[in-house]
């Protein structure tokens, strides 16, 4: 899923996708999470280069839904937007 974004006057798209979780024991949740890129070009017509959103250790940050991950994008795109 892509969602643009209006933040602090400048367009951003943020796209999020499934990752998903191998778990040895299929009963424990979440299997699968989310992963969050932005782009300040459209990535569907454009074709740009998008930077995914990392947690404090340089690996890729999980969310457990693709609202948590917009939300966070938005939050990091406004700080540093």
């Amino acid at each position: 899923m892509i969602e643009k974004q209006l933040i602090n006057d400048k367009t951003f798209w943020i796209k999020v996708d499934p990752h998903p979780v191998e778990r040895a024991n299929p009963n424990i949740i979440p299997t699968e999470y989310f992963t969050a890129t932005w782009y300040q070009q459209d990535p569907e017509t454009d074709g740009g280069v998008g930077m995914i959103i990392e947690d404090e250790d340089g690996e890729v940050k999980l969310f457990e839904s693709p609202v948590a991950a917009l939300s966070y994008a938005g939050k990091i795109l406004q700080k540093g937007a």
